[in-house]
């Protein structure tokens, strides 16, 4: 009985400490703020949910995915969400698909490329079987640094994972074709947005990057001079009239 109501007093002072995250969402805005002063380590959460780690990183995540959605709407800015994601992971570190998603956000909308290869390379770390995280990273150099030899690397190591052979495959392809580096970016966003397997998030994710690549698609044509049609030849300057 005492353990139960332990167990259960340690899951209610986790979801107190992640509800408490709320609090600090309306002052995001202010550029000073930037820090996770806030916000408790993931060792201090560990200790508080008195060994139901999964639980409590559920609550996180949860809380994660909120707070990116208030970001989504124009509610605040991104301040917390890297410590939202290394708190999630503290506490499940096989919880893969947070690794990746909090990653791309990084990179992306954060414009903090390392740190997302570093969340990424954590992940790798503690799954070293799983594919999805190498296959992050080289969407990632291929996407966001352009380093199209750093991208096949990873996609390669990928391929050679259980169930990675065909999409890292693929996408190694996409690497090595001749096409442009916005149309081959376009391509990769398209197929993970339509992909029926991919987390939802994800999808959502790819559709909203996917979109700002077809502007920018559509801001390059609109500002590349029209070619100059030749004029047909005059009567004189046709050989059947020579």
């Amino acid at each position: 009985m005492i353990s139960r109501v332990a167990g259960i007093t340690g899951v209610v002072l986790a979801a107190a400490l992640v509800g408490a995250t709320v609090w600090v969402q309306p002052f995001t805005s202010r550029p000073y703020l930037h820090t996770n002063l806030y916000l408790p380590s993931g060792k201090f959460v560990q200790q508080a949910s008195l060994g139901y780690r999964e639980l409590a990183s559920d609550m996180v995540w949860f809380q994660a995915v909120q707070y990116y959605g208030g970001y989504a709407q124009s509610q605040h800015d991104l301040a917390y969400f890297s410590g939202l994601i290394d708190i999630t992971t503290e506490l499940d570190p096989h919880f893969v698909f947070p690794y990746i998603f909090g990653a791309v956000v990084m990179a992306q909308d954060l414009g903090d490329f390392e740190r997302g290869i570093r969340v990424l390379k954590r992940g790798m770390q503690n799954n070293p079987s799983m594919y999805e995280l190498p296959f992050e990273i080289g969407f990632l150099y291929y996407t966001v640094a352009r380093n199209d030899s750093a991208a096949a690397r990873y996609f390669d190591l990928a391929s050679r994972l259980p169930g990675g052979k065909e999409r890292a495959g693929r996408f190694a392809a996409f690497v090595y074709s001749k096409a442009g580096h916005l149309e081959t970016s376009m391509r990769m966003w398209q197929e993970i947005a339509l992909d029926d397997n991919e987390q939802p998030y994800m999808r959502e994710l790819a559709k909203h990057y996917l979109q700002k690549l077809e502007r920018e698609a559509a801001r390059r044509n609109a500002n590349t001079p029209a070619t100059p049609q030749k004029a047909p030849p005059t009567r004189g300057e046709n050989r059947n009239d020579i």
